[in-house]
């Protein structure tokens, strides 16, 4: 098979694929209000309009707030249509399965992933796969067909990783825990088309992650974590560009090139492959997301929205004073000056250190972001003074605002003093922010545990400075169990014993090594047995986080059970909850199930501009300032990846834990 030819459904290697309990703030959904929100924002009009009957007014061309008249966001809009997620989904086939799968699948559906696997030589001599028909691949306990949904946000690029909502499409399939899908491929109403005439949109394929915490309260019993539903962390791979387009509210074609051109000139860089603003017609412009905005297209859009379009001497500064003051006036207002202040750039920076130290907190809460973002150095020294606020709020403020200057060694020194903060959401901010910039506090204590295979990651273990104990895990961008204090151990003298005894951990007063005991469950196959494993380990958390997840290989033959992240996670959550881990707990889980049953699965067709935005009967022509609806903290919306590529230009920053 060569490699321009795409499997939909193969193995990996085959050649057919491309190489606490918190609801976490939902980052597509939170990006498609900021987008919609925007929409109301119309341009002003210096053209002639169009033509309207005799005695009926003409349509308004702008009706936000006079404060934003004249940026981007007042003369054009984003297509409708284009402006929010999009729900993409498929069929695919998850394997490696511990006899929890079901050789069950409608006719169709079977015949069609038959027909697929075949395609791309599963079963074939060509492909040395004779003892792996796709016949046989179905009727394997250790499989299960699942159907695949994921949301790719507004104006992804080619390559943006997202979580995928994995299903099993038969109820006697008992458990995905453990399993790995093949690639697959997804598309538009991809679950309905069953491969026929499906355009891709994405591919997904990875080991399976569910969410460990769902029966957390119940027995803990590994066996039921899987159930019938789990996700991929960063499983799917945008592979079609979703290319965004503003539309003017009056046609006129020096003004689409004048508006590309701004967006270009602010925006864009010399060594860009291709620009990120073209001017397709008089009414259109085509907005193309560089890799550097690939993890928050959001928030480049917002920006360009928010980008006034006059220059000159002056301008700025005296803008700049004029949104201060509607901020003083309109505190409601923060979140829209915040943008347009760095959308301005540079030349705003005095204006901003004016009030680093503003009476009102709002206020200098949001000139610090914007100065932070906009690279000053000066912002961290009063961030650093504000870190010792008392209302928690301001300090986990603080927090998400330091993230945005890499370099600075004060920011840095502050994070690292909230990791001891009272609050917990403070101290699990500072952690995520100093995770982001790479800061050597968490990365030379990190531990990666690679998956089954050895090929992957399975989970990081994280272990960062703080007198006051705390275990956070998180599923966002990369599974993680983050450890406060490095040393944490366990009680002096315990017996837990979890999963109808089948793993039991004990110390003893005086000894100075924690035993642990294993009978791994029985083998899918007739008569397999599996032999129990017993261990040593030394007395610390992190120590056995390791060994429960490590899967011992010809390169790295230390011992370890294997065992997956939902039910080392598992492990953790109930010997903190019985308080044998002397340490609260504070898990962030996905909601993407939630999101996906939320969006409906029928795809609106884009909207085409053949009449000029603004009339009396489109939605987005408002009375009133939309840009008040925007949540407090706009931009920050993104999982944190362990690794992230950074950019000053992103303004990207850690997700807040909600409460």
């Amino acid at each position: 098979m060569t490699d321009n030819r795409r499997c939909s459904v193969c193995p990996p290697g085959s050649g057919g694929g491309r190489g606490l309990i918190r609801w976490r703030s939902r980052a597509m959904a939170l990006a498609a209000l900021v987008l919609s929100g925007l929409l109301a924002v119309q341009g002003c009009e210096t053209s002639k309009g169009p033509m309207t009957a005799p005695g009926v007014a003409p349509a308004p061309t702008y009706v936000g707030p006079a404060y934003l008249r004249g940026t981007v966001g007042s003369l054009a809009r984003l297509r409708p249509g284009t402006e929010r997620a999009i729900l993409v989904n498929g069929y695919g086939i998850v394997v490696n399965l511990n006899g929890t799968g079901s050789t069950n699948a409608p006719p169709a559906l079977r015949q069609a992933l038959i027909n697929q696997m075949k395609k791309y030589g599963l079963g074939s001599a060509r492909m040395d796969t004779l003892d792996m028909t796709p016949e046989r691949v179905l009727a394997d306990p250790n499989t299960a067909v699942v159907r695949i949904d994921g949301l790719i946000p507004a104006g992804a690029s080619p390559g943006l990783k997202f979580d995928v909502l994995v299903t099993a499409v038969d109820s006697q399939t008992t458990s995905l825990e453990g399993g790995t899908l093949w690639t697959s491929m997804l598309g538009i109403n991809g679950a309905e088309q069953a491969f026929r005439f499906l355009h891709e949109q994405a591919t997904a394929k990875g080991p399976i992650y569910d969410n460990p915490y769902r029966d957390a309260t119940n027995s803990g019993k590994p066996e039921e974590f899987g159930r019938q539903q789990s996700i991929i962390v960063a499983g799917g791979t945008v592979t079609a560009p979703r290319d965004l387009e503003l539309v003017l509210n009056q046609s006129s074609y020096s003004r689409s090139r004048a508006i590309a051109d701004r967006i270009n000139e602010r925006f864009g860089r010399a060594n860009d492959p291709k620009p990120l603003a073209k001017p397709l017609t008089d009414q259109l412009i085509k907005i193309h997301v560089p890799a550097r905005y690939q993890n928050n297209p959001a928030g480049l859009i917002d920006l360009i929205m928010h980008q006034y379009m006059q220059v000159g001497p002056g301008f700025e500064e005296q803008q700049a004073r004029q949104l201060l003051s509607v901020l003083e006036e309109r505190p409601e207002t923060e979140a829209s000056v915040t943008l347009a202040w760095q959308a301005m750039g540079r030349p705003v920076v005095e204006v901003l250190r004016e009030s680093y130290h503003h009476p009102r907190i709002g206020v200098r809460l949001a000139s610090l972001k914007a100065g932070a973002w906009l690279g000053d150095e000066r912002a961290s020294q009063s961030l650093s003074e504000l870190a010792k606020d008392l209302d928690p709020a301001v300090r986990e403020r603080v927090a998400r605002t330091l993230v945005m200057l890499p370099r600075s060694l004060n920011g840095s020194r502050t994070l690292k003093m909230l990791l001891d903060d009272e609050d917990a959401l403070v101290r699990i901010t500072a952690y995520e922010s100093l995770a982001t910039i790479n800061d050597s506090v968490v990365t030379e204590g990190r531990v990666a545990v690679a998956d089954e295979l050895g090929t992957g990651l399975k989970y990081v273990i994280d272990t960062v400075p703080s007198e006051k104990p705390l275990v956070y895990i998180t599923q966002l961008g990369v599974p993680r169990i983050v450890i406060f204090k490095p040393d944490l151990g366990f009680k002096d003298s315990m017996l837990t014993r979890l999963w109808d005894n089948r793993l039991m951990l004990s110390t003893k007063p005086g000894q100075t090594h924690m035993e642990i005991f294993y009978q791994p469950p029985l083998g899918s196959t007739p008569g397999e047995k599996r032999e129990p494993v017993k261990l040593n380990a030394v007395p610390d958390l992190k120590t056995l986080i390791y060994l429960l997840g490590h899967k011992p290989t010809i390169e790295n033959p230390n011992e370890g059970l294997g065992l997956t992240y939902s039910q080392v996670v598992d492990v953790v959550y109930q010997m903190c909850r019985s308080g044998e881990v002397d340490a609260p707990i504070e898990v962030l889980i996905s909601d993407l199930a939630m999101q996906v049953a939320e969006l409906d699965n029928s795809q609106a067709p884009d909207a085409r501009p053949e009449t000029s935005p603004g009339g009396p009967d489109d939605p987005a022509a408002e009375q009133g300032d939309p840009l008040t609806s925007l949540p407090a903290d706009p931009g920050q919306t993104q999982p944190v990846a362990v690794r992230p590529e950074t950019s000053p230009d992103t303004g990207d920053a850690p997700n807040p834990i909600r409460r």
